[in-house]
């Protein structure tokens, strides 16, 4: 955090602002939330507690009073004059939950090689294949993938851009204690993994364009399919000298059951059809699900619910995704905006993604 001589002051009692971020951490972090003392001394208290706590000590920093919250004028002037110093705070909580987001993704994890230019990490992926390769550079809702030959040992970059969520007038309503500190940093933070996740699914989707004929099939799965299927699963493992694993949408996997009268799952797995409607392995390759989500400011599903995907679980991922690491939350003005307007605030991370195909994969789609 870096810190103003204003922001000096309202954490010159000693331990404050450790105890402060230790609050904020617990807060956001897990179900059980303890306040510290200026000895350290912790206290068991509840999320209401919590939120009242981090209310406080945004109003300190703005120099705002109880009284002073019935003023939409006075709190404005406020937040103008210091709200860089509480995005100082809000920042680091929504760059650790960003950051969790992904590493707690499984069907993300699985596919998509990342780095994280903050710890430290650099933008470039060494490419340890001598065939063609497939890359596809996305930015916004364009989807554009192009043909390029690497030659192994040699270096590719992702270009990055700013990727921004406009967050209006939320901090006043966090002032006045109208909105779940914890539960905004979630929404936040949920809101671009979610968005990250639209971003590598798209360029998956382009890669699965690019493959061969023999890496694709279509069809309903059903006994009469099922060996076309299990076809496509061993010639992917053994095209890349690997295991496999098959990834698809809750929906997607359900279809897997139609395989045979699943007499061949075992009874464990047949708890797991009972119980989740959908397998949890398939003859011994693993199943994934990729999470469905809604198109934002639609009814439409972002995922399609008829195709299965085929992927190696090889060291060399063919996603390369790069997330600069850093939340930056600034103020925007406009010109011509009521006196009793709040200001709007953008929050902004750079990344991007491109797909480098040096391991083929499989693409059933019903």
């Amino acid at each position: 955090m870096r810190m103003t001589e204003h922001l000096k002051m309202v954490f010159s009692e000693e331990g404050k602002l450790t105890n402060f971020q230790k609050l904020c951490k617990n807060l956001n972090r897990g179900s059980d939330i303890y306040e510290f003392d200026a000895e350290g001394r912790e206290r068991h208290v509840s999320r209401a507690e919590a939120n009242k706590a981090v209310q406080k000590v945004f109003m300190e920093i703005c120099g705002l009073e109880e009284k002073d919250l019935k003023s939409a004028k006075t709190r404005r002037r406020a937040e103008q004059d210091h709200a860089r110093e509480i995005f100082e705070i809000i920042e680091e909580e929504i760059d650790f939950k960003i950051n969790e987001g992904f590493e707690n993704n499984e069907w993300f994890n699985e596919f998509v090689e990342k780095k994280n230019l903050a710890l430290g990490d650099a933008n470039e992926f060494v490419v340890n294949h001598d065939f063609l390769f497939v890359v596809g550079d996305y930015s916004g809702d364009n989807h554009d993938i192009t043909m390029q030959q690497y030659g192994e040992g040699e270096v590719v970059p992702v270009k990055t851009e700013p990727k921004t969520v406009k967050i209006g007038k939320d901090i006043d309503l966090i002032i006045l204690g109208r909105i779940d500190f914890a539960k905004w940093i979630d929404r936040v933070a949920a809101s671009y993994v979610q968005y990250v996740q639209s971003m590598v699914y798209a360029e998956l989707k382009g890669a699965a364009t690019q493959l061969p004929s023999d890496m694709k099939d279509t069809g309903a799965l059903s006994p009469a399919t099922k060996s076309r299927f299990d076809d496509l699963i061993e010639k992917v493992a053994n095209v890349n000298g690997t295991d496999v694993i098959v990834m698809g949408t809750k929906t997607a996997l359900k279809h897997i059951t139609a395989l045979a009268d699943v007499n061949w799952a075992s009874d464990s797995q047949k708890e797991s059809i009972a119980s989740t409607g959908r397998l949890g392995s398939y003859e011994g390759t693993t199943l994934i699900e990729i999470p469905q989500r809604l198109v934002p400011g639609t009814r439409t599903v972002a995922v399609e619910n008829d195709v299965l995907y085929i992927i190696p679980v090889v060291e060399d991922k063919f996603v390369k995704f790069v997330d600069e690491g850093e939340t930056e939350i600034f103020e925007v003005t406009e010109k011509g905006k009521l006196i009793d307007d709040f200001d709007t605030y953008e929050m902004s991370r750079r990344m991007g993604a491109d797909v480098v195909l040096g391991s083929y994969f499989g693409y059933w789609k019903f």
